[in-house]
């Protein structure tokens, strides 16, 4: 669990901070890939700091603190197909 001082994440902020979807986070979680826990109500809390290094081993530093948007996932055309 997350010591006092660090600042805690829901699911929703967690994703925005590291740019992707809500179910990249909740898929990363179960494959042990990001630390998380679940408060009573079965919520899924994250750290700052967990959250920053998952977004960084992804290599996609560059997405921390954009939002997710399906745009991202689909390659623009070439110029030369236009």
């Amino acid at each position: 669990m997350a010591q006092p001082e660090e600042e805690i994440l829901t699911t929703g902020e967690a994703a925005a901070l590291c740019g992707v979807s809500r179910s990249t986070l909740r898929r990363a979680v179960a494959q042990g890939q990001l630390q998380a826990w679940h408060t009573p109500g079965k919520h899924l809390r994250f750290t700052r700091a967990a959250c920053l290094e998952f977004a960084r081993s992804l290599g996609r530093a560059d997405l921390i603190g954009q939002p997710y948007t399906i745009e991202r996932q689909i390659p623009a055309e070439p110029a030369s197909v236009r």
